[in-house]
C-alpha cells in the first residue's frame, strides 16, 4: 500500500499470504490400502472409517469408505440409505517390506593397447577442413577425445585423438557390490514409505547366483497406507 501524508510518502510492503491449496471433492471415491498391514492409527477427514486400531489389512482393501450410511428411524421398515462422497483421510499402519535387488559380478572393461592415432582439423566459418593425420579409423573398438581451441574471427582448431582398446571381463568386489545394493534399497524402502513413514528394523540377506550378486531387504515400517480409487456402484449397496 501507498500512503501519503503531506510531502511524505509512504510505501508499506507485506509478503504475500499463500493461497490455500483448492481440493477437488467432486466424485465418488474410496480411500483403499496400498499395502498390506496392521493398522496403527485412523484419521478419517470425509466419509466413514471401514477400519479401525488392530485391524488387519490386504492391499486393496477399503479404509474409509465414500459412502455415509444413513439409518432409517428406529421400528423402521425403509432400507439404510448410503451418501456417496470423495473420502479422504489417512490411515497409519505397521507394514513388512521385503525388497531385492540384482547385481552382475562381472562386468566388461577396457584393455587400451598402444595403437593411438590423432587428427587435427581448422573450421572456418562452418567448414571443416583437415590438416594433419585421418579420423579413418579401421579398429572395430577405440575411444575418440576430442579437445577444440577456439580461435579469433570464428576459427577453431580442433584435436581429434583415438585411443584402440581391447574388451576384458572384469570381475567386481563382491563386497563393495553388495554395499551399493544396500544402500539402492534403502532408499528405495524410504521413496516407498513416504517422508512421514518410519523404518522399525531392518536386516539384509545376500546370495550369489551363479555370476549374480542378489540382495534383499526385510524391513518393518510403520507408514501411512492410503490411496484413493473411485467407489464402488452405489447398487451394491441399495439392493437394486
Amino acid at each position: 500500500s501507498i500512503n501519503l501524508y503531506g510531502t511524505r510518502l509512504e510505501v508499506v510492503v507485506r509478503e504475500a499470504v499463500e493461497s490455500p491449496e483448492i481440493v477437488d471433492d467432486e466424485g465418488f471415491y474410496d480411500v483403499i490400502s496400498e499395502a498390506d498391514g496392521i493398522v496403527t492409527q485412523v484419521e478419517p477427514l470425509a466419509g466413514e472409517a471401514a477400519v479401525q486400531e488392530g485391524d488387519t489389512v490386504a492391499r486393496g482393501e477399503v479404509l474409509i469408505s465414500g459412502l455415509i450410511s444413513i439409518q432409517p428411524p428406529q421400528y423402521s421398515d425403509q432400507p439404510v440409505r448410503y451418501y456417496p462422497v470423495h473420502a479422504r483421510g489417512r490411515v497409519y499402519a505397521r507394514t513388512w517390506r521385503t525388497l531385492t535387488a540384482t547385481l552382475p559380478l562381472t562386468a566388461q572393461g577396457k584393455d587400451y593397447t598402444d595403437r593411438e592415432k590423432s587428427c587435427w582439423s581448422l573450421t572456418l566459418f562452418g567448414r571443416r577442413i583437415e590438416i594433419f593425420g585421418t579420423t579413418s579409423i579401421s579398429w572395430p573398438r577405440y575411444d575418440k577425445i576430442t579437445t577444440v581451441r577456439q580461435l579469433p574471427l570464428d576459427i577453431s582448431l580442433q584435436r581429434e585423438v583415438f585411443r584402440e582398446y581391447e574388451s576384458v571381463a572384469l570381475t567386481l568386489d563382491q563386497q563393495a557390490a553388495q554395499t551399493m545394493l544396500e544402500q539402492r534399497l534403502l532408499d528405495q524402502l524410504h521413496a516407498l514409505i513416504g517422508a512421514d513413514g518410519s523404518v522399525s528394523a531392518s536386516r539384509y540377506e545376500a546370495r550369489v547366483e551363479g555370476d549374480t550378486l542378489a540382495v534383499t531387504l526385510y524391513a518393518e515400517c510403520r507408514e501411512e497406507i492410503t490411496t484413493e480409487q473411485p467407489g464402488r456402484a452405489l447398487s451394491e449397496f441399495q439392493g437394486a
